[in-house]
């Protein structure tokens, strides 16, 4: 046996044994502590590789080795409710990027609700995407992975602190409609791009997002203006004032789910993914389609299927072709490409994950 294969055969014997230690959480999703306390949690591991020693993936940086950490994931929630109409909330994330010792705090806010107004202060999620509110909630979306043509056009901006409302209207059919204004204080994070650090200054942000619920399936848009200044490593500074917009949609047909997101900026260049599931009992195939144009010249195509061990516990099973051009700056390489080398324009990733909720 190669070491290669002995190494695939280890990944699948950790992930069933994985699998059997977490059993007895079959129907217990969360751990309750009292009436009005209780903890819940979620993770992912995966093991995974291209066929291209260029690293590919913001934050993952995948190449031709197998790596056992590039989608570890492992999220803790602890709610609180203060009182009928108040409650507190609290997450802690190590994301992919992110080492044990020192994980995000993804989340921490105070709400106050109503039967259809809901107002929150702290720090939130940003609600630009169908799921940005589970963003590192693998086993809430069908795929390993959020699709990066659209979701890591937030530079790892998942969050904001500032204060947020919800406006919910309820129609006679049972359709609804929220309505969710924001705001979010001046905030400043670093980011690396191809090996180059760059640092972003948010002076202010104001956002809407609206979603639209009929029946199971989902319409949602959301809009930004943010003013941004860019700084890169010769101190040189870039100003902004963006203006972006999203849509979203998912729709159920009895087995088969279709969902569609774009994301647009002001000159109407976008980028946008379409998936198609079908839920087979426990298994669920599905297949998706991606391009990101914003910022990059670049496609992906992705095939694969989900296992449903349990209802919180799902194995994953990918394959997935990104195509660029031939260019310095190429796909979804994390790095420069060396111009007097040939380019590299395609690359194939294949990975298999196990994701869970308690």
């Amino acid at each position: 046996m190669s070491f290669t294969s002995y190494k695939i055969k280890h990944t699948c014997q950790i992930l069933i044994y994985l699998v059997v230690l977490s059993y007895p959480l079959i129907g217990h999703t969360q751990i309750v502590l009292s009436d009005n306390f209780h903890i819940s949690g979620f993770g992912t591991l995966s093991a995974a590789r291209s066929d291209n020693s260029l690293p590919i993936l913001p934050e993952r940086n995948i190449t031709e080795e197998w790596c056992f950490s590039c989608d570890t994931t492992f999220g803790l929630q602890a709610d609180w409710r203060l009182s009928p109409f108040l409650r507190s909330s609290i997450q802690v994330v190590k994301r992919p990027e992110d080492h044990f010792s020192s994980p995000e705090l993804e989340r921490a806010f105070v709400e106050y609700s109503t039967d259809a107004f809901r107002a929150k202060v702290g720090r939130l999620r940003t609600p630009v995407f169908i799921m940005s509110e589970y963003y590192y909630v693998s086993s809430a979306y069908p795929w390993l992975r959020l699709p990066t043509e659209v979701y890591d056009n937030a530079l790892g901006l998942t969050y904001f602190e500032g204060i947020s409302a919800d406006f919910l209207h309820e129609f006679k059919n049972g359709h609804q409609v929220v309505f969710s204004p924001y705001v979010a204080t001046p905030r400043k994070k670093g980011f690396t791009q191809y090996a180059t650090p760059f640092e972003v200054e948010l002076s202010r942000a104001l956002g809407l997002s609206v979603e639209i619920v009929y029946e199971d399936n989902l319409l949602h848009l959301a809009y930004i203006n943010l003013d941004a200044t860019w700084r890169g490593p010769s101190s040189t500074q870039e100003f902004d004032n963006l203006n972006l917009f999203s849509l979203g949609i998912s729709q159920y047909y009895h087995s088969l789910h279709i969902q569609a997101e774009t994301m647009l900026s002001d000159n109407i260049s976008s980028d946008w993914y379409l998936s198609v599931e079908y839920q087979l009992g426990r298994i669920t195939p599905y297949t998706r389609y991606g391009q990101t144009r914003l910022t990059k010249d670049t496609e992906s195509y992705l095939i694969g299927f989900r296992y449903d061990w349990t209802p919180s516990i799902n194995t994953s099973v990918e394959w997935q072709r990104f195509l660029g051009r031939e260019n310095v700056i190429s796909g979804q390489f994390t790095q420069l490409q060396d111009p007097s080398k040939p380019f590299s324009t395609k690359v194939d990733l294949f990975s298999i994950g196990l994701s869970f909720t308690f």
